[in-house]
C-alpha cells in the first residue's frame, strides 16, 4: 500500500504545546467521595499458592521477576514461579489499565479515577469521565494520560479543556495540558491531517516521552506517526505503522513494526533514531518476501528480538494464518531463530531486558506463557490470565516514604471513602474482620485496625497511620 506523505508543520505546534504546567493548588485526596460513590464491595480473591515453592524450581526456569497484570478486574502480581497470584488492589469498580515506576509506585484507572498506590497510601489523583493510557515516569514523579471531553476549566489559566495529553504530578495538584488533539474534521484530509495523540511510554531514563499520533477521524486503516518529545529538545516525528512502538533498552532508538495478518500500511521492521528521527529499515519487503513482524525490541545485549515470519509474496493475504518464530535480529537484518517451533499469533509481548525470554499472550489462549530464549528450556504456561502485564520493579510498593500519607481514622458519621474500602479489603484478606466492605470507617473497621496493630506490635489504636499503612500494604502483598 502506498505510504502516505504527511506534512511537518505540526513541529511548530508541538514546540509551543510542550510547556510546563502552571503551579496549582493540590487536588483533594481520598477523603473526598468519588463522583460515583460505589455501593459495591471490592472483590477479594484468595491468593493462589504454588504447589511447588519457587526455590524448588529447576535452575534456569521460571520468570526473571514478578509481573503486575490486570486479572479478575484487579491488579494482581504473578510471582516468578509462574504459579502464585497475589491481589494488589481492592477496588469496587474494575481496574482497566496500569503503569508502574521503578520506585514501586503503581498508578491505575478504575471507574472515573486515576489512582496512585504506594507507601503514601491509596489516593485519587484525578477524576474525569474519560481517562485513558496512564504512563508514570520511571522516577515515579509524573503521570501522563489522555483525556476525552475533560471538565471545562480543568487547567489553570484556560477556560477551555481540549481533548489531549495531560500531565499530573504524583504529589497532586491541577493537571497541565501537554499536547492538545487537533479538532476533528468532518472528513479526513490526508494532505492536512488532524491528529489525536496517545501516550506510549517514557524513555528508560525518563527524559523523553514517546507518543502515537493517529489521524482524526480514525479510518480503521493502520498507520500514523510516532512522536518523541522532551523538555530540552525539538520534537521528533516519524512514520509509524501498525504495532505499538517499543523503546530500546538504552533509549537510543525505537522499533516500529508492521506485521501479522491485516491491512498494514507497510510491513517489516524499522529502527527510528530517537534524537534525529532518522529511519533505518532492518527488515523490508522484497519482490519475493513479506516480513511479518511483531513486538520488536532492542534489548541489553544490543540485538533486536521479535516474532517474525517471512511469507512468500504470492502467498500473503489479509487472512494469512500468522505463525511466527521467536528470533534474534542483528542491525544488518540477519535473523537467528531462537526456538524451533512456529507459534500462534502473539497478541501481547513483554520482553525481559536482559534477553532471557518473553512473556506472551497468544491469540489462541488467554493464559500467559513464558518463552525462554534458551531453546533447551521448556516454555512455561503460567497460572495468569490477564492484560496490561508489566514487570514489577525490584523496589516494592512500600519503598516510597509516607511523608504525604493522610491518616485514616474512624468517622463520627461514616461516609464512603475509596481508601477505606482499600484497607478493609486488605484487613479481610489478612483475617481481620472489618465487617461489610463498604468504604465507611465504622466501629467494626476500627476493631479490625486495633487487632491488626496489636498483632504487629504497633502502638495501640484504631487509626491507620503511616507505620500501620506500610505494614498493612506489605503483609497484604508479601509472597
Amino acid at each position: 500500500m502506498k505510504r502516505y506523505r504527511y506534512i511537518w508543520w505540526l513541529f511548530i505546534i508541538l514546540c509551543t504545546a510542550c510547556t510546563s504546567a502552571p503551579d496549582a493548588a493540590p487536588l483533594r485526596s481520598t477523603a473526598t467521595p468519588s463522583v460515583e460513590q460505589s455501593t459495591t464491595a471490592p472483590t477479594i480473591f484468595p491468593t493462589i499458592a504454588s504447589t511447588v515453592p519457587p526455590t524448588a524450581a529447576p535452575s534456569g526456569t521460571g520468570l526473571p521477576a514478578p509481573v503486575y497484570l490486570i486479572a479478575n478486574e484487579q491488579v494482581m502480581r504473578l510471582e516468578p514461579d509462574g504459579n502464585r497470584l497475589t491481589q494488589i488492589t481492592y477496588e469496587p469498580q474494575p481496574v482497566y489499565d496500569l503503569s508502574v515506576a521503578t520506585d514501586g509506585t503503581l498508578v491505575y484507572l478504575t471507574g472515573n479515577e486515576l489512582v496512585a498506590l504506594d507507601g503514601n497510601g491509596r489516593r485519587t489523583l484525578l477524576r474525569e469521565q474519560e481517562i485513558s493510557r496512564p504512563r508514570i515516569s520511571p522516577d515515579g514523579q509524573q503521570i501522563v494520560y489522555h483525556l476525552t471531553n475533560p471538565t471545562p476549566g480543568l487547567v489553570i489559566g484556560r477556560d477551555d479543556s481540549p481533548d489531549g495529553i495531560y500531565l499530573s504530578q504524583i504529589t497532586g495538584g491541577r493537571p497541565g495540558l501537554l499536547i492538545a488533539d487537533d479538532p476533528e474534521p468532518d472528513v479526513a484530509d490526508f494532505s492536512h491531517p488532524a491528529w489525536r495523540y496517545l501516550p506510549v511510554a517514557w524513555s528508560p531514563a525518563g527524559e523523553r516521552l514517546l507518543l502515537y499520533a493517529v489521524m482524526r477521524p480514525e479510518m480503521g486503516i493502520p498507520g500514523g506517526e510516532a512522536v518523541i518529545i522532551g523538555p530540552d529538545v525539538s520534537p521528533v516525528r516519524t512514520f509509524s505503522c501498525c504495532e505499538e512502538e517499543l523503546w530500546s533498552i538504552d533509549g537510543r532508538d525505537i522499533a516500529v513494526a508492521g506485521g501479522g495478518p491485516g491491512p498494514d500500511v507497510r510491513f517489516g521492521l524499522y529502527l527510528i533514531d530517537a534524537a534525529s528521527g532518522a529511519e533505518k529499515a532492518v527488515l523490508a519487503p522484497t519482490a519475493t518476501t513479506i516480513p511479518l513482524v511483531r513486538a520488536p525490541q532492542r534489548l541489553a545485549d544490543g540485538a533486536i528480538y521479535a516474532f517474525v515470519e517471512l511469507v512468500p509474496t504470492d502467498s500473503y493475504t489479509w487472512e494469512y494464518p500468522f505463525q511466527p518464530r521467536m528470533v534474534r535480529i542483528t542491525n544488518d537484518g540477519t535473523i537467528t531463530p531462537l526456538r524451533r517451533e512456529p507459534l500462534a499469533e502473539p497478541i501481547a509481548v513483554l520482553w525481559d531486558a536482559q534477553a532471557r525470554g518473553a512473556l506472551v499472550r497468544f491469540a489462541t489462549a488467554n493464559t500467559l506463557v513464558w518463552l525462554p530464549i534458551d531453546a533447551t528450556l521448556p516454555a512455561q504456561t503460567t497460572r495468569a490470565e490477564g492484560i496490561a502485564f508489566t514487570w514489577a520493579p525490584s523496589a516494592d510498593l512500600t519503598a516510597r516514604d509516607c511523608s504525604g500519607f493522610t491518616d485514616l481514622a474512624p468517622q463520627p458519621t461514616p461516609q464512603y471513602d475509596p481508601a477505606v474500602a482499600d484497607i478493609q479489603g486488605r484487613l479481610a484478606t489478612l483475617g481481620f474482620d472489618p465487617g461489610h466492605i463498604d468504604g465507611r470507617f465504622g466501629p467494626l473497621t476500627a476493631a479490625a485496625v486495633r487487632a491488626f496493630r496489636t498483632v504487629h506490635g504497633l502502638t495501640p489504636g484504631d487509626t491507620i497511620d503511616c507505620a500501620s499503612w506500610k505494614l498493612l500494604l506489605h503483609w497484604s502483598i508479601v509472597p
